[in-house]
């Protein structure tokens, strides 16, 4: 039966990419068919530099709604075999999905039962983060930094930038993309001695399929420009701060920090932490106060 299915699916391959199509099938003026994909991105067909037209090859539409495709991660050793509708679900959450390596030039990838094991050996400075950690970036050079994150059973990248004069922060879940909004992190800062007056920020995790060039921007990231901190730096030009990873409970983040159509949230809390060890601050819990009482400046953050 596998053979047979093998040999069916060959004539599902996209003459341009080779992957297999799937409705809807387009084809051009001279009848060579191809994918969705490849259709969109062709002004003409780059078998015979035909024009497209609106015609659907209706007889591999009808082949394709019957066959099971082998899924994507097969070469990693997933065996199973799906209608097209069920491929792209499976596929994203598949077992056998691999992994990149966050660092700029290292080209490993593989499972995510594997990535804990590639991390250690590469004898980083840092040991992987946890739930709550703290920070210190130095504000003189422009830097990028990135860290695993083990936290609720689950692996994140936390990833670090500075450059132009504005600071990025983003924590990415590693995982199928679904998922990323069921957690969130924040960024405490604070200048050490005066811990009653911070910036605290906050945004949803982003998905592990965005890249750092489409990540680290404005739209999806937290951004604080330098001047704004400046007043929260050590003598030695670095910010100290808390990074934070929280799941998402009832819809807490979203009914309690919604501010407009900016994706970062901003937050008020208060020390009430008069008589409390530094050690006791650390770990206790933040009040965070409603919406309606926060005195959210031009750059969309709350200093108290």
């Amino acid at each position: 039966m596998e053979e047979m299915y093998d040999d069916l699916l060959i004539e599902l391959e996209c003459p341009i990419c080779t992957n297999y199509m799937s409705p809807p099938i387009r084809q051009c003026v001279v009848g060579h068919s191809v994918c969705e994909t490849c259709r969109k991105k062709l002004k003409k067909c780059a078998l015979c530099q035909g024009q497209f037209t609106d015609a659907r090859n209706l007889t591999l539409e009808s082949l394709a709604q019957k066959m099971r495709y082998p899924c994507i991660h097969k070469t990693s050793g997933c065996q199973k075999r799906l209608t097209f509708v069920e491929r792209d679900k499976h596929e994203e959450r598949c077992n056998h999905k691999g992994f990149r390596c966050a660092m700029e030039k290292c080209n490993w990838s593989g499972q995510l039962e594997d990535l804990n094991a590639h991390w250690a050996a590469k004898k980083m400075t840092s040991k992987p983060y946890t739930s709550s950690n703290l920070c210190h970036t130095k504000m003189k050079n422009e830097s990028f930094y990135v860290n695993m994150v083990n936290a609720f059973d689950k692996m994140f990248w936390f990833k670090c930038k500075l450059i132009n004069q504005k600071l990025y922060w983003a924590v990415q879940y590693i995982g199928p993309s679904r998922e990323c909004e069921n957690f969130f992190y924040e960024i405490e800062m604070f200048k050490q001695g005066r811990t009653k007056r911070k910036i605290l920020l906050s945004d949803y995790c982003q998905s592990i399929d965005i890249e750092n060039t489409d990540l680290l921007t404005k739209e999806t990231c937290i951004c604080i420009p330098t001047e704004t901190i400046e007043h929260l730096l050590n003598d030695d030009q670095t910010l100290v701060y808390y990074m934070r990873i929280h799941p998402v409970k009832s819809g807490k983040f979203e009914n309690e920090n919604t501010q407009g159509s900016s994706t970062t949230e901003t937050y008020r809390a208060r020390d009430k932490s008069s008589g409390r060890t530094k050690d006791q601050n650390r770990n206790r819990k933040m009040t965070i106060a409603p919406n309606k009482k926060n005195r959210p400046s031009k750059e969309g953050f709350v200093v108290i």
